[in-house]
């Protein structure tokens, strides 16, 4: 067995240890006639997903009443996710939270992509 392959069967362990679930959109370019327009598409909804961030300080924050971190989010490949999609990632207790995509995803690992991810959204209290 080469280290090729045991990658690639870690790629299909490392989804089951992943509880967040994740729904990504993003938009594709269709035809009206001579008009070109956008609408928008799911990539994916419900798929495992791992999201890991630094820590988080209060000193880091610029602007109160805000939410704003980076964090990465680990996922399957095979999955193209281009430059500019919403995330919004549901964790293992309920919680949902939209992320803004920084960047197209690193695809050169083969048991797994990590996406850049930005949170980015006026602080709310939660009831």
């Amino acid at each position: 067995m080469t280290l090729q392959d045991a990658f690639k069967q870690m790629s299909d362990v490392l989804p089951t240890l992943w509880f967040d679930r994740v729904k990504i959109t993003g938009v594709k370019e269709v035809q009206h006639g001579s008009i070109t327009d956008t609408e928008p598409v799911t990539i994916v909804d419900g798929e495992p997903a791992k999201i890991s961030r630094k820590s988080l300080k209060p000193s880091d924050q610029k602007d109160f009443g805000t939410d704003e971190y980076d964090v990465v989010m680990y996922i399957r490949t095979g999955i193209d996710i281009p430059a500019g999609c919403k995330v919004y990632v549901t964790d293992v207790n309920g919680h949902t939270v939209e992320y803004k995509q920084s960047g197209k995803a690193y695809t050169g690992y083969i048991s797994h992509q990590e996406v850049a991810l930005i949170r980015n959204e006026k602080a709310k209290e939660e009831s």
